[in-house]
């Protein structure tokens, strides 16, 4: 038998949830700064550049040029915030303190990543 295809015109698209590299590294950032709270020192180093690299992954695979200077914004007042919170906070646990700290390492890259692609991409325009 064959497969009965049906064309869907424009109003009838549905809009399909797939997990794409990008949504996967997002939840990995969490989970990976979550487990990072637990390891050693010696491994510590080895995970914020892990979380350095997803974040990279997420700025690639999930933000397009339409979305780049929202993005870009979005991530810098998150990163004031987190950073915010890390100073003003004192009182804070240690384990709290890397938590935002870990995060502020993966969305800063990301940030980087897209942040030297706008320079660039400003740069070529005649």
């Amino acid at each position: 038998m064959a497969r009965k295809t049906v064309r869907k015109t424009k109003k009838q698209k549905v809009k399909e949830q797939s997990f794409t590299v990008g949504t996967i590294a997002f939840v990995a950032i969490f989970l990976l700064a979550y487990a990072a709270l637990y390891a050693e020192t010696m491994t510590h180093t080895a995970i914020i550049l892990l979380l350095a690299i997803l974040g990279i992954i997420v700025a690639i695979f999930n933000v397009t040029v339409r979305q780049e200077t929202d993005f870009l914004i979005a991530v810098t007042a998150l990163n004031v915030i987190l950073i915010s919170w890390y100073q003003l906070l004192g009182d804070l646990p240690v384990m709290a303190k890397t938590f935002l700290t870990n995060l502020a390492v993966a969305f800063g890259a990301a940030g980087l990543v897209i942040a030297l692609a706008l320079i660039i991409q400003l740069g070529s325009k005649p």
